[in-house]
């Protein structure tokens, strides 16, 4: 069959269409976060990074280089110089390994990738591309048509009946594509499966159907239904409180956690009925559920004097109090007209719902006249802490969704017509009062455990720098003669080096532009991690709203706005950034790109330009100061050395880092799974008693409202004023 025969055209008002990660559907893609996968024991981070790996079964050290980005896209570029040296067959075998590889991604992640294939429904999947229709398509005309192959999204569609069909049981273990010399690191790839004596259920193999010729048609037998399996993860490996999250067993697995039985109070309700909502599961039998507009009715009461709190509504925490969050931006010169609302009401933020922004006052305060308010019709049906944590469940998002209405997927709005015909599971008053109480002691254990992975970060963080600071202001030669300087923050230097200004050192570059090319790279500073320099920018279609800068290759990227946080990195591919960012080319005659990079990111030097900062909430640096601070530079070949040493001696430190990280990250992902079961009635608290340890604070929680991801979102949604 020719690969013309496999050309197919979509309507993309009838398709769902993803492009960029952080879209709705965004998580189909191979580049999305979030969906860790487990090969022989080593974790990946993205579906992508371990299809390119696959292309080097006989070159290790290129898998291992590749596996070990944090970013997709760069795990993509680092195969590229050595494509040529790709296994000969790869044009053959690409697409059974890209069917593995979406099969691992979905039995690694079950619970959030089967929740998001379903949530397609029944219409086409569909990848757009600019460049590629083999995997994907390219939009034509005005772009309502998308042309191609589009290989990828029907591989999802595949993926996407069988677990209609077949549930769970279809990725209780998966298969090897069946092909020679699949291996990783030097080790034959092995069969994952999750442990039958823990699942109860058969185990179904993969098919091996080949794309072209069977139109992507698959052969599937029958299995057994698998033991539902609600386990606690204890992972508080530096911390003295235990953590007690009840999570599926696959994402424990995969998560390198042994999954142990929980308290003997937990259990499943006695009977179960279908649910209305069709994202929720079963749920128990005598809880109510009626559309919210029986419980709720939309206001709009207006702020005469503009004097109340001032509130923020976030996919993270809810509705909270601006004063506990970071968000300093689209501040309004008055708040008189702005929409007030008070305890019990849900506040919905209309153009980012599908985002969950929103959630159940407990304060009166102001929000933005573009959202929506709707309050109780009885204050005592719902308590107000049981629709927080109902309404921001991925259940409820993914109607959200459904509902919500617009051209662009990052720009649709939910209405007030649409939110009020969405139903709400109503447990008797007695049950949401014990399940909120339940849920705030399992958030204080949450809590304490982040706590104590930042503080072991912060230590891990403070020793990495101290590195960095000796090596780019003493040099490596102890013996070395020393030069004393008038420079009060950097004392006394090898006496061979040189003392030059930033601004001779390189060139501050301000190339502005209003749009971005197809093959630039977008960067905001909520893009570039602080201190370590790792930065995710954004491809494809991104929208802004003033002017950006133009970098290049190898040109390091200063954040100016709150240069304490140290938003310092050195540009990989060619972009566009914020104006927040100063662009600086290195000459590089005197000095190496990735060693001014370190040097800029000295924690002496920042605290130096922090020094010189104006503005309370937002300093921001000016580059006459920065540009004339002077700094130590060595010879060439010395920087080489440097830089050979900081990724030896901090390589360690860096892995332990990523670990907290990662735990951190889990711990969010057990804490949503562990909210979802409870307030769906998957598991019936009803029994659970409080112990000593079980005392919350809301400080104490303060922790959960301390994402500095979210500030960024938060204030684009304010914006929206």
């Amino acid at each position: 069959m020719s690969s013309s025969d496999q050309v197919r055209t979509y309507s993309r008002s009838e398709s769902v269409v993803f492009l960029k990660t952080d879209e709705p559907f965004g998580g189909l893609s191979n580049m999305a976060g979030g969906y860790p996968i487990r090969v022989n024991g080593i974790r990946i981070l993205t579906s992508e990074a371990l299809y390119q790996a696959c292309r080097f079964p006989y070159l290790p050290d290129v898998q291992r280089m590749i596996i070990g980005e944090n970013s997709p896209m760069t795990a993509k570029m680092r195969s590229k110089p050595h494509r040529k040296d790709s296994r000969r067959d790869w044009d053959h075998v690409r697409v059974r390994i890209m069917r593995w590889c979406l099969r691992m991604k979905l039995a690694s992640n079950w619970s959030a990738f089967s929740e998001l294939l379903l949530r397609t429904g029944d219409r086409p999947i569909v990848e757009q591309s600019r460049k590629d229709d083999f995997w994907g398509a390219k939009p034509v005309g005005d772009g309502s048509t998308l042309v191609g192959m589009n290989v990828l999204g029907r591989l999802l569609m595949e993926l996407r009946e069988q677990v209609k069909e077949h549930g769970r049981d279809a990725f209780l273990r998966v298969e090897l594509p069946g092909i020679p010399d699949f291996q990783l690191l030097g080790r034959p790839i092995e069969v994952w499966a999750l442990e039958a004596a823990q699942q109860g259920a058969a185990v179904l193999a993969m098919p091996q159907a080949g794309l072209f010729g069977d139109d992507l048609t698959m052969e599937s037998s029958s299995a057994t239904a698998p033991t539902s399996v609600t386990a606690a993860a204890q992972t508080a490996e530096h911390s003295s409180m235990p953590v007690r999250l009840p999570v599926d067993a696959d994402v424990a697995l995969a998560a390198g956690v042994s999954p142990i039985s929980v308290s003997d109070w937990a259990s499943a309700y006695p009977s179960y009925r279908t649910a209305r909502m069709r994202w929720l599961p079963p749920v128990p039998e005598h809880w109510n559920e009626q559309r919210a507009k029986t419980h709720f009715r939309e206001v709009d009461e207006r702020s005469r004097t503009g004097q109340e709190e001032l509130l923020s509504v976030s996919h993270l925490t809810g509705v909270t109090p601006r004063s506990q969050k970071n968000v300093t931006m689209f501040k309004a010169a008055s708040y008189v007209g702005h929409k007030v609302c008070r305890p019990g009401d849900i506040v919905v933020n209309t153009l980012w719902a599908w985002m969950a922004a929103l959630g159940a006052s407990t304060h009166t305060g102001l929000v933005s006249p573009a959202y929506g308010i709707y309050r109780p019709r009885n204050a005592d049906s719902f308590n107000p802490g049981y629709l927080d944590y109902l309404l921001r469940t991925r259940a409820y998002v993914a109607e959200y969704i459904g509902r919500s209405t617009g051209i662009r997927s990052s720009r649709l709005r939910l209405y007030p017509n649409q939110f009020l015909d969405i139903p709400l599971l109503e447990p008797p008053r007695a049950e949401q009062d014990q399940i909120v109480a339940y849920l705030r002691a399992q958030d204080a254990h949450v809590a304490r455990f982040i706590n104590a992975k930042r503080d072991l970060i912060a230590l891990l963080t403070e020793q990495k720098l101290r590195i960095i600071d000796h090596a780019v202001t003493r040099g490596l030669d102890s013996n070395v003669p020393l030069q004393s300087t008038d420079i009060q923050w950097l004392g006394d230097v090898p006496a061979h080096w040189e003392l030059r200004r930033l601004k001779f050192l390189a060139s501050n570059v301000t190339n502005q532009t209003t749009v971005k090319g197809n093959d630039e790279v977008y960067l905001a500073l909520e893009h570039v991690e602080s201190w370590t320099g790792v930065s995710r920018p954004l491809e494809g279609d991104v929208e802004f709203a003033s002017t950006v800068k133009r970098f290049g290759v190898d040109d390091v990227l200063f954040g100016k706005l709150r240069p304490y946080l140290a938003k310092v990195t050195r540009a990989t591919r060619r972009g566009v950034c914020v104006s927040e960012f100063l662009v600086l080319r290195p000459k590089k005659t005197i000095v190496l790109p990735a060693y001014l990079e370190q040097l800029l990111r000295c924690k002496r030097v920042i605290d130096l330009v922090n020094s010189s900062t104006a503005g309370a909430k937002m300093p921001r640096a000016d580059w006459t100061f920065t540009g004339n601070m002077r700094l130590p530079v060595p010879p060439a070949g010395e920087q080489h050395d440097i830089l050979a040493y900081i990724t030896r001696e901090t390589r360690e430190l860096d892995d332990v880092i990523q670990r907290a990280s990662d735990e951190i990250r889990l711990t969010h992902e057990y804490r949503d799974r562990l909210i979802a079961d409870v307030v769906t009635g998957q598991i019936d608290v009803r029994g659970w008693k409080p112990g000593p340890d079980d005392v919350v604070s809301d400080d104490e929680l303060a922790v959960l409202r301390d994402d500095e991801a979210g500030s960024t979102e938060e204030e684009e949604a304010d914006g929206d004023n």
